[in-house]
């Protein structure tokens, strides 16, 4: 089923409305057709943080009341953003993941907060009337409707325990950790939702990161003798686990069935995807400082237990040009290059460049970092979250990335807090920084930058971007930018297989070019983005749509209107 203007059309009548007292807050109302100048280059991109005006007030808590070096391990990692519509209004919600003291001995507890959308008004904290509770010192998170029941739930990823939350479509949900066998006690970072059997039931992919006695407890010194962070070295890697949905509201553990075990994995962002049009999903890992994982899907018969077979170092994703391991935080996943394939951009550790791999012929990627102007402006600096974007509506896929160090080393010379670093894509694959001066008064601050998601909270068709950080509040960074066309806007509903879509591939084509995007799952760094596509189709009257589902079948729209503001 297609939506090609979901802001006008939420297509929900099939659905129960949730139960809410009256808030105050009236119809929806009209959006505006204001006719604007076509997409191009010559757009100026801009944003502007929002998230105190619109009440969206949070921060994460890692639990360090210490300032200065020797944080543990995993109080660097920070919390997960995530974006979903959990009262199918047709705006978009977030939910934040929370840390906390370790162990959790705190009380009150800090815990994870859920805002509902005010069309596109407000947020208000629901955490408690949608019966939220997940007091765990929380990371990644990942949003999907594991019973097909036209709701979507929320996975999230702890250091010591899991949780399930089951939306009840009355905006309401129900922790069904235990009856769905899915806690663990491993140190989850990220996490995956997705069908990766064809048989319409999303499954868990868990990213886990590291395991050890004193795992949550050791802290490390120099030669000195003065504090600091340990390092992954220091630790045994932890092996992901890959969970089946038996369509009862149970999973089961296939991980030693499914080829997904490979050595020295210490996972921290993954993205999943249909990267040889072959309608299933593999999986790309982001490991710190061992060799990155593609898990290429190779199964076979529909229902069965997912089977996949590693092989990053045949595909070219699992070290740089040079043949080295680095310390992979964040993934973005996006055309960058206008080829119509997915390319994968990995943030990476303080002195080591990110990496831009881009895909070339034969499910083999390239690192062309260099070439695409990406390598000097991040040599000094650490990223984490990370996501592609088409902020100016030229239909070239921008990129945004969040840094922050793990540890204090100012004493070294080693700046803690980093901007975040915000790059337009110029053209087939080629990016320029943008001046903070130019972004915003919130591009030109200094922070401990965590995960980030894509949302365009307010239904406008221009991205806009959900930052959570450490010792700052959580920025709503609404996308501001002018001289810019109009869109359209994708929402996806599978009704023949996964309700989630993940794998589909959206073809629109105007006057100028062709455009090819996929709806992706698990979105990099402990994030779970809006589930929306949006191109910008400039000065269009109309456009024709090709929609290639993941069982094969393809669906053309022609004549679509297009949505300007």
């Amino acid at each position: 089923m297609l939506d090609a203007q979901p802001a006008l059309h939420p297509g929900i009548t099939e659905f129960a409305l949730p139960r809410w007292m009256d808030n105050g807050i009236g119809d929806d109302p009209m959006l505006s057709s204001v006719p604007t100048e076509a997409a191009s280059s010559s757009g100026r991109i801009q944003f502007i943080d929002d998230a105190e005006r619109t009440g969206l007030k949070f921060e994460y808590s890692h639990g360090d009341d210490v300032p200065g070096p020797g944080m543990r391990m995993f109080q660097f990692s920070g919390g997960g953003t995530g974006v979903l519509d959990y009262d199918r209004d047709g705006w978009p919600d977030v939910y934040f993941t929370q840390g906390g003291l370790w162990p959790v001995v705190q009380s009150p507890m800090p815990c994870d907060v859920l805002f509902r959308n005010h069309r596109g008004s407000s947020f208000e904290n629901v955490s408690s009337p949608a019966a939220i509770f997940e007091p765990g010192y929380s990371q990644g998170l990942a949003i999907a409707d594991v019973d097909a029941d036209g709701w979507p739930d929320i996975f999230v990823a702890n250091v010591d325990g899991n949780r399930l939350f089951r939306n009840n479509g009355d905006g309401t949900f129900d922790d069904i950790t235990d009856s769905a066998n899915i806690g663990g006690d491993k140190w989850s970072t990220s996490a995956v939702c997705a069908d990766f059997n064809g048989d319409g039931l999303p499954d868990l992919y868990v990213v886990n990161y590291l395991q050890g006695p004193d795992l949550l407890t050791r802290i490390c010194h120099q030669a000195d003798g003065t504090l600091r962070a340990c390092t992954p070295h220091e630790f045994d890697a932890a092996d992901d686990q890959l969970l089946m949905n038996l369509g009862n509201g149970q999973f089961v553990d296939v991980t030693s069935q499914s080829g997904i075990l490979a050595p020295g994995g210490k996972g921290l962002g993954v993205v999943a995807a249909d990267f040889d049009g072959s309608g299933r999903l593999s999986v790309f890992v982001g490991n710190d400082t061992t060799a990155n994982f593609f898990l290429h899907n190779q199964t076979t018969t529909i229902g069965e237990v997912p089977h996949f077979e590693e092989s990053a170092v045949v595909a070219g994703l699992a070290f740089d040009r040079e043949g080295r391991t680095q310390a992979c935080m964040g993934i973005a996943a996006g055309d960058a290059d206008g080829d119509g394939q997915l390319d994968l951009f990995v943030s990476n550790y303080f002195n080591e460049s990110n990496t831009l791999y881009q895909r070339q012929a034969n499910l083999l990627y390239f690192d062309t970092t260099a070439d695409a102007g990406l390598r000097e402006p991040s040599i000094r600096q650490l990223g984490f979250g990370a996501q592609f974007l088409d902020a100016d509506l030229d239909d070239w896929s921008d990129l945004v990335v969040t840094n922050g160090h793990v540890d204090d080393e100012t004493a070294r010379g080693i700046p803690l807090h980093m901007p975040t670093q915000f790059f337009r894509n110029i053209g087939e694959g080629r990016f320029q920084e943008v001046p903070a001066t130019q972004l915003g008064k919130w591009f030109a601050g200094q922070y401990l930058g965590r995960s980030v998601a894509r949302v365009d909270w307010n239904r406008d068709g221009r991205e806009d971007i959900l930052t959570s950080n450490l010792d700052s509040p959580a920025a709503l960074l609404t996308n501001e930018s002018t001289g810019i066309g109009g869109f359209i806007a994708i929402q996806l509903v599978g009704t023949t297989n996964s309700r989630d879509a993940f794998g589909t591939v959206v073809e629109v084509k105007t006057n100028a070019r062709t455009i090819s995007r996929q709806l992706i799952a698990g979105d990099g760094y402990q994030a779970s983005n809006e589930r929306q596509l949006i191109f910008g189709v400039g000065d269009d009257s109309d456009v024709e749509i090709s929609i290639r589902w993941p069982l094969g079948h393809v669906e053309r729209e022609d004549g679509v209107p297009r949505g300007e503001f």
